[in-house]
């Protein structure tokens, strides 16, 4: 395994339970990357709203990875509880909220296509919102099985189970590129000496194509976040999505508001691997917090994190062509990472100890 974010540990953890110990690599420290860098969101579905992820994909395939990501996050909250980490997650129900008329439309598209399939989600009027997102004619959809997260402690938490079960996680170990595929092996060089495997997964999300350079469709994407000092409890009761995902906000139970945002503020700038906040970016999520949400509790705590995009937008999972199915790869979650690299370690585990996945064709090969 290469990566200790929340695909490498989950990779490692299903196929533990199928009974295979793995070795897992990490450049700096488990949940270091963007599996700890992000605003800590329990979300089913896809990047898109449903409607446009059926337009998209297909209404088959939008359908499949929508009750693959529910069954996902049924999955991770079962997990939790086992590594005795269910406190850091909190299914509380999210708010798809819309801030202008184009955007209701897009909501009430969504809803309608969840609704046609048979997927929970409701319509909240303005007169229901929270306080601190309230306004005329406004509204938003309620889903009711997400929720929100702490990253770094539940990712922490299945990586410390998986050591007691036998799993080696080696951190400040980067894999050197390239990866040496041989008949019967790979060859995995680090800094700190070689690893020899029967097979390799790389699970790097954004940073994929620079040990599997047929996962190019990846590109590296900088998201700027803060956190502020506890506000008044009770602001915002469940996290709410806003701007189709653009902005995004929770309050955690000791009153800290977590808020994240204005990439398209970041403009292309925002395309790069540098985890170095952007000051205009951090200035205008300041400027929220005030405005928008009435926070006047000073900021404790500004980072970025590095996401994988890809224009589809399909997670890339499978084998990696060229290998003889000896290195598979996951990655490029456009940003909802923590239930679909869920899913997509599921999959390579499955093809890896049995050779089929149901969900094989589920995400893009990781050429596409």
């Amino acid at each position: 395994m290469i990566g200790g974010g929340i695909g490498g540990v989950a990779t490692a953890h299903h196929l533990a339970e199928r009974g295979i110990h793995s070795i897992l690599l990490e450049a700096a420290t488990v949940a270091g990357g963007a599996s700890g860098r992000n605003g800590g969101f329990l979300i089913a579905g896809a990047a898109p709203m449903y409607h446009e992820t059926s337009r998209l994909w297909g209404a088959l395939r939008a359908r499949r990875v929508h009750q693959a990501t529910l069954d996902g996050q049924a999955a991770l909250v079962r997990l939790a509880e086992e590594v005795g980490a269910a406190g850091a997650l909190r299914i509380t129900g999210l708010l798809r909220l819309a801030m202008d008329e184009e955007e209701a439309s897009d909501v009430l598209a969504h809803h309608a296509a969840l609704a046609r399939d048979g997927f929970p989600g409701e319509i909240v009027e303005a007169s229901e919102l929270p306080d601190a997102v309230r306004r005329p004619g406004r509204r938003a959809l309620l889903t009711p099985h997400d929720g929100a997260m702490h990253p770094v402690e539940l990712v922490r938490s299945i990586a410390r189970d998986l050591e007691r079960r036998g799993v080696r996680i080696l951190e400040f170990t980067p894999a050197v590129a390239p990866l040496a595929v041989q008949r019967d092996h790979v060859v995995v060089a680090t800094p700190r000496g070689r690893v020899v495997a029967d097979r390799v997964v790389v699970a790097l999300d954004s940073q994929l194509a620079g040990l599997i350079p047929a996962a190019s469709a990846i590109r590296p994407r900088r998201l700027n976040a803060c956190a502020t000092a506890p506000a008044l409890r009770g602001l915002l009761p469940m996290p709410v999505y806003a701007r189709h995902g653009t902005e995004y906000v929770q309050q955690l139970p000791d009153g800290r508001v977590v808020l994240g945002g204005f990439s398209d503020l970041d403009g292309d700038a925002s395309w790069t691997a540098e985890a170095v906040a952007s000051e205009p970016v951090q200035g205008r999520l300041d400027r929220y917090l005030r405005e928008e949400l009435g926070v006047r509790a000073p900021v404790t705590h500004r980072w970025a994190g590095i996401v994988g995009y890809a224009e589809d937008p399909l997670p890339r999972c499978g084998p990696v062509p060229g290998t003889e199915e000896r290195v598979f790869g996951l990655g490029g979650y456009n940003g909802t990472g923590n239930v679909q690299a869920f899913v997509a370690a599921r999959i390579v585990s499955e093809l890896l100890t049995t050779g089929e996945s149901v969900d094989a064709d589920l995400y893009a090969p990781v050429d596409a």
